[in-house]
């Protein structure tokens, strides 16, 4: 199960229209108490950066601005409180826009805004079955109640809504590849497509999407994963131990085991839910058949050494500070964690992101049950 939405990779500074004229954001809330400060943050290059602030007064809240071309942004409360309320994405572009930012959030008043209404309202029932999925899996997991049963039955129930999520994502992405928004609904859930389908989503699109540095950026990813397919070598990468030295992968491959890489991070929810998976397959197998190797993408240290020792995650462990930046995130077109790389003891790569039921039968293939 994978829901992670790649950030990192995001680059949209470059714009896919041309227009000029001045945007005014008429926003209401009965969610937000007054004199709540609300940041309004336009994704510039790789990260969203503030542009303005407004104070919400009676209920209400305005910005405005000059924009020339349509760009990506949202608004975010400020301090502690966003935490508590997700982002709420829209598009700024001439024009009012309208707002209404409740625990139903609604956008409405320009061409781009509307349409993108018209799939958050579709796309929020899926996101909102697969977090009472989520919900279910950690509250039996944390209670030492999760049986291979109601595994079974939630990961099932998690893949038909993700499987819906995907239709209703590609449907949108591929009738809006001449504005902004489409590119970026792409680089967040590409995890969501196979590189075939994201291949093709790519070559059926206009001009401008091909054109954007972000899409280039991934284009060149996934030419690169012909140098990680099944019998190729694999890419040695040099990370951080638990007490801060540094290590290498060739000091774990090609000793005479098979080595799962797996690629994580302490704050990601299907992560945490594959840490039972990863003992049950070091428990079966690591008898110097099987080694496995965590990599972790945390950016804090002590949130990576934390769940580790908590999780009871006895195997190595090796961690990346830059996070998305790291040099793996190439070397092994990682495009949503978790992600597993299974190699044999000659140093080939057997899968590069296989799935579980893939890694369950390639190692039932290749090595001995204890």
């Amino acid at each position: 199960m994978k829901l992670v939405r790649l950030i990192g990779y995001i680059a949209i500074g470059v714009s896919l229209a041309n227009c000029n004229g001045k945007y005014e954001i008429e926003g209401h809330t009965q969610l937000l108490p007054d004199g709540t400060t609300l940041f309004l943050q336009k994704l510039t290059g790789q990260q969203f950066e503030i542009i303005d602030s407004a104070v919400v007064r009676n209920g209400a809240f305005t910005f405005e601005g000059d924009q020339t071309e349509p760009a990506i942004a949202i608004l975010v409360p400020r301090d502690e409180r966003a935490s508590q309320y997700p982002p709420l994405l829209l598009a700024l572009e001439p024009g009012t826009i309208e707002v209404t930012f409740d625990s139903v959030t609604h956008l409405s008043g320009t061409p781009l805004n509307d349409r993108l209404q018209v799939y958050e309202e579709q796309r929020q029932t899926f996101d909102s079955h697969i977090q009472e999925i989520t919900r279910l899996y950690l509250k039996d997991y944390l209670a030492g109640q999760l049986t291979d049963s109601t595994f079974n039955t939630l990961k099932q129930a998690f893949e038909k809504e993700q499987q819906g999520l995907e239709r209703l994502t590609r449907k949108y992405i591929a009738a809006n590849t001449d504005n902004v928004t489409s590119v970026y609904l792409f680089l967040q859930n590409s995890f969501l497509f196979s590189p075939d389908e994201q291949r093709s989503l790519i070559a059926n699109a206009a001009t401008s999407f091909k054109k954007n540095p972000a899409i280039q950026k991934l284009s060149h990813m996934l030419s690169r994963l012909k140098n990680v397919a099944p019998d190729m070598p694999y890419t040695d990468l040099t990370l951080q131990t638990p007490e801060g030295t540094m290590a290498s992968l060739s000091q774990y491959v090609g000793h005479g085991r098979y080595v799962l890489l797996d690629f994580w991070a302490s704050w990601c929810p299907p992560c945490q839910r594959q840490t039972p998976y990863l003992k049950q397959l070091y428990s079966r197998y690591g008898n110097g058949q099987l080694s496995i190797v965590s990599i972790s993408l945390d950016t804090d240290r002590e949130a990576w050494l934390t769940y580790v020792r908590e999780n009871q995650m006895t195997w190595p462990q090796l961690g990346d500070p830059k996070g998305w930046d790291s040099d793996a995130i190439l070397s092994y077109v990682i495009q949503g964690i978790p992600h597993f790389v299974l190699i044999a003891p000659d140093g080939t790569i057997v899968a590069n992101n296989p799935s579980e039921e893939e890694l369950n039968t390639l190692l039932a293939s290749r090595l001995k049950r204890q």
